[in-house]
């Protein structure tokens, strides 16, 4: 995907969190903070050339959904685009500094998704909080790699 529509993505899913409670709506709240970390991870990977912006679906690491000509879609073999989650698939090389200091940040705000949607663990304010501060560092990294053009 292009990182105009990655940047978009992001936009329209932190304006969506802005309307939810997030203690209240933490299940919303918590899934479009996650997606806009995703669609920033993306961007930035694209926006430092570590992975391509071609017009193709990941669903599964190395298999990708093609647009065909005829309007269809194809399953094609290709190197990394797209990802589904920071860390999967690994992104091979040497990752740049900031990169690594957005993926710390997505892995930080991860850490709450297991524990407070799948299991039993109660939001709190406090996690609400570091949830906020991770994807704040995260938007910090994506608006310094992506150029200010290519964010709506």
């Amino acid at each position: 995907m292009k990182i105009a529509s990655h940047a978009d993505k992001i936009r329209r899913l932190l304006q969506l969190r802005e309307r939810l409670d997030p203690l209240q709506d933490f299940e919303l709240w918590y899934w479009s903070s996650l997606t806009a970390g995703t669609n920033i991870w993306n961007a930035s990977l694209h926006a430092c050339g570590l992975t391509s912006e071609d017009r193709a679906f990941s669903t599964i690491p190395g298999v990708h959904v093609v647009p065909q000509a005829d309007g269809g879609w194809r399953r094609e073999l290709r190197g990394p685009g797209d990802v589904s989650h920071v860390g999967w698939p690994q992104i091979p090389g040497d990752m740049p500094a900031p990169i690594q200091r957005l993926e710390a940040a997505l892995h930080a705000l991860e850490e709450h998704r297991d524990p407070c949607l799948r299991a039993d663990r109660v939001p709190t304010p406090a996690i609400v909080a570091e949830c906020e501060r991770a994807l704040s560092q995260a938007i910090a990294v994506y608006q310094a790699l992506v150029p200010m053009e290519q964010q709506p």
